[in-house]
């Protein structure tokens, strides 16, 4: 089988939608199938067989908008007689595979990944205008999502918000699932644990707090912050590492300085993406305080580093985080930091979360998520 993925976010762009791109493309090619990517231009990215990149240009929150009008590429990319479409955005190059897949009549299958509503406004703030550009975005999200033969969604979070769009056309609950044994390995390897632990400038026998991901205001990583001040003042062996990049790293790192705490908080940038399972594993726990996941695979990725973590409630996370088996959630400050206490100071307390952490991670292997997408794939066909 020959399948198109279309999407504006790819590696080296860190998040679920780059992530599940480059592992359905990854994986569909190790069973013997032929998927391409096909993508935005973008900064640092290093050329990748089976990768189409077209022009882009920067967007909000460091993320890229393809410009899809190269004749050339276009016809490339209709040359290589895809059986199946398979979109991950719902935009630019998204809207490039729909109207390819009705050119040519294959079928098209779309991946709603992201909730629009939630991410303008953490970029443009709740005004008239943001609201204006959240309307025309929903009417051209319902127009992509109505034309697919098939939607699939992570989880029933997004399939909510998907019901007043009234689909005729079947919609899936399929959660992406990730490459188990590179993470499990990682959390195994105690040695490159400390060795990447020395290298960032982390004692060997410091509590370190993590948050892994893009560095933007939806992620509310300033939230974290605040409540995670006290613990930073008074407790010297407390470390928070915040791993990643993003239209809000400066602002930031200018709290940590000014608070004084750049010695315990530490910025390590954008890491290479084949290296992010060894700085998950160097940490104790990871934490992290968005509400506009739609799955949240970093959660996933954390706990099968044997991460256990803290999250705020939320419905994306239902059957994923059981508080006090695999993680805790928190409110506020003070929940927040009774949580960091109980696995600061009980080392039983840790030791039975981050086996509970990993054990709910083996529900999400790769394996059985690309089974189910090549049955859905088939049936579509």
């Amino acid at each position: 089988m020959r399948i198109g993925i279309f999407t504006d976010a790819y590696v080296p762009q860190i998040g679920g939608v780059s992530t599940a791109s480059q592992l359905i493309k990854r994986q569909l090619n190790k069973r013997g199938h032929e998927a391409y990517v096909i993508t935005t231009t973008d900064k640092g990215a290093s050329d990748e067989e089976y990768v189409i990149r077209f022009p882009s240009l920067p967007f909000a929150s460091e993320k890229r908008v393809g410009l899809p009008w190269s004749p050339r590429l276009r016809s490339e990319v209709k040359n290589l007689s895809f059986d199946l479409i398979h979109t991950q955005t719902e935009y630019s190059m998204g809207a490039l595979g729909r109207k390819l897949a009705k050119k040519l009549k294959i079928p098209h299958i779309h991946t709603f990944h992201t909730l629009y509503d939630d991410w303008m406004i953490g970029q443009l703030g709740d005004n008239y205008f943001s609201k204006l550009v959240i309307t025309i975005m929903n009417g051209l999200l319902k127009k992509h999502v109505q034309a697919a033969d098939a939607v699939i969604v992570p989880s029933q979070k997004t399939l909510d918000f998907l019901s007043s769009y009234r689909l005729t056309n079947p919609v899936h609950i399929l959660p992406t699932g990730i490459e188990l044994d590179r993470f499990l390995q990682a959390a195994e390897d105690v040695q490159r644990q400390k060795e990447y632990r020395l290298a960032l400038g982390l004692p060997l026998d410091a509590f370190v707090l993590s948050y892994i991901g893009r560095i933007s205001e939806e992620k509310e990583i300033q939230r974290l912050l605040d409540y995670s001040k006290n613990l930073l003042q008074n407790r010297q062996d407390f470390y928070f590492l915040i791993v990643g990049s993003g239209p809000m790293l400066e602002t930031h790192k200018s709290w940590v300085q000014q608070h004084k705490l750049s010695k315990q908080v530490l910025f390590t940038g954008q890491v290479p993406v084949e290296e992010v399972a060894y700085y998950y594993a160097l940490a104790d726990c990871f934490a992290s305080a968005s509400r506009s996941e739609t799955q949240g695979l970093t959660y996933i990725e954390a706990m099968a580093c044997g991460l256990p973590v803290l999250a705020v409630p939320d419905p994306c996370l239902d059957g994923v985080l059981l508080d006090g088996k695999n993680g805790y959630f928190f409110t506020d400050e003070g929940t927040f930091e009774q949580a960091l206490q109980k696995l600061m100071n009980n080392k039983e307390v840790c030791h039975q979360l981050k086996q509970g952490a990993q054990e709910m991670s083996k529900n999400y292997s790769v394996e059985l998520f690309i089974d189910r997408l090549l049955t859905l794939y088939q049936a579509v066909l």
